[in-house]
């Protein structure tokens, strides 16, 4: 590169007799290669100046750098401490759900009556037992198989099939049929066989048509029904009677041939019209609530218990984030006193740190300390903090001077020479990255330093001046 060289020519020559014994004079700092020796630029470094362009930098940042890590407490996760902490105290598993369902007192609920219908003679069916009976005038010769000699009364069970088997006269259906269709009957099967016997037929025991009664009554019971009628107020009756503790609540229900009808308690006892509702085979009864003052009495007890539980679970609760609160405030306390003392030795210098130093016409020489965990450019140590001064500084004479880390070139400095008099080669230096012991140097402008010779030489001019006239 040219050499760099500020002299005071002609102005020293003549200015030479005032300076006589004086021997004032400006000398500015300036980087110049080893090549251009001599004693006036003598150093002990060999100093190799390379132009600062994208290549030299890129070349310059694959020196390995590892910016120093701040403390733990300055970490991004540190935050979560208090968080983690929190998180660490369980919490209460919610109470059960309630088991008893709340019920309320019902309104009005309109009577359903059935049919009111004259009841149906009775009708023979499967499982009946028959009675036949021998008439007093009749010998057991003539009814040789129709009754034992022991006995003039023999049952007979209608089969499946609802036929009786009487020996001698056959299988003879009966089943459907009332008592007198009945004997008439058997008194033709008996005839057909050769038979004129005297004899009464009546049923023995009633098994094939019931009616079930349940619910709120005495004793629940499944009732026969027989030659006399059974109507609905018998069959309670029977039953032992509605035990519902509170009857204006309590509902009858029949159940019929997938039909419902119903009615109240209070009119089932003293409506005289509800003791003509005639049963059928297979109907189906059920003194019932809609309202039951145990259940709701249960539910309200169940209710209270679970209402302590979820404010014991509440009380809980807040104890737990009393506690999560005071962990987290004395996570954030440790975090923040950590991060206190770490402040307090950066400021004692008591933490290692690396640094860079800045010199030239900049507005505050010195050292300048290189970021935690990244990277600083020469363009941050340029134009942030007290950084180049544009009065006096010379934009293409800025270097980065670097000591070799490599042993084997003990003694070499490079000097990066950044020439910014084209304001685009300062792309670069937002490119170009600081490690650790660079010096930045920006060199003045030669204004300045005729300036600065000649403030320093004025005032001992006019003194060899004044001291020559005193002398005249």
């Amino acid at each position: 590169m040219a050499v760099r060289a500020i002299s005071v020519g002609w102005l020293a020559l003549a200015l030479a007799p005032f300076l006589g014994a004086c021997g004032v004079i400006y000398t500015a700092p300036d980087v110049r290669d080893a090549a251009a020796g001599g004693e006036t630029y003598a150093t002990d470094y060999d100093v190799q100046v390379l132009p600062l362009t994208y290549e030299s930098a890129a070349a310059a940042n694959l020196i390995p750098y590892v910016p120093a890590r701040l403390p733990l407490a300055f970490q991004p996760g540190a935050g979560a401490t208090a968080a983690a902490t929190r998180a660490a105290v369980p919490d209460l598993p919610s109470p059960p759900p309630a088991t008893a369902r709340p019920t309320a007192r019902p309104g009005f609920v309109p009577d359903e009556f059935p049919p009111l219908t004259e009841p149906e003679p009775y009708r023979i069916g499967v499982s009946d037992v028959l009675l036949l009976s021998v008439n007093g005038t009749a010998t057991l010769e003539n009814l040789p198989g129709l009754i034992s000699a022991q006995s003039k009364r023999q049952g007979y069970i209608v089969q499946d099939d609802g036929a009786i088997a009487i020996p001698d006269a056959g299988r003879i259906r009966v089943s459907g049929m009332t008592l007198q269709d009945a004997e008439a009957e058997i008194f033709q099967a008996l005839v057909a066989a050769g038979i004129d016997p005297s004899f009464s037929l009546e049923i023995a025991e009633f098994k094939s048509q019931r009616v079930s009664v349940g619910g709120l009554v005495a004793t629940p019971s499944l009732l026969p029904i027989t030659l006399k009628p059974l109507y609905l107020h018998e069959a309670v009756q029977l039953a032992g009677g509605a035990v519902a503790p509170d009857p204006s609540t309590t509902r009858v229900q029949l159940f019929r041939d997938g039909q419902i009808y119903q009615i109240g308690l209070e009119r089932f006892e003293t409506d005289p019209a509800t003791r003509r509702v005639a049963l059928r085979d297979g109907d189906s009864i059920h003194v019932g609530s809609l309202y039951r003052a145990d259940e709701a009495r249960r539910y309200f007890e169940e209710q209270l218990q679970l209402r302590q539980e979820q404010l014991q679970s509440t009380n809980f609760q807040l104890q737990l984030e009393q506690l999560r609160d005071q962990r987290a405030r004395l996570a954030d306390e440790r975090l923040a006193s950590e991060r206190a003392v770490f402040r307090e030795r950066l400021e004692l210098g008591a933490v290692e740190r690396h640094y860079a130093y800045r010199t030239g016409e900049v507005r505050q020489p010195g050292r300048v300390p290189l970021p935690f965990e990244r990277s600083m450019s020469l363009a941050d140590v340029l134009f942030t903090d007290n950084g180049i001064d544009i009065k006096f500084a010379d934009y293409g004479e800025i270097y980065v001077i670097r000591p070799e880390t490599d042993p084997l070139k003990a003694g070499g400095l490079t000097a990066f020479h950044l020439d910014a008099e084209n304001a685009a080669n300062l792309a670069v230096a937002t490119q170009f990255q600081i490690r650790p012991n660079d010096v930045v140097f920006v060199a003045e402008q030669p204004v300045t330093s005729w300036n600065r010779v000649l403030s320093q030489i004025l005032p001992q001019i006019f003194l060899s001046a004044t001291d020559r006239l005193n002398g005249l």
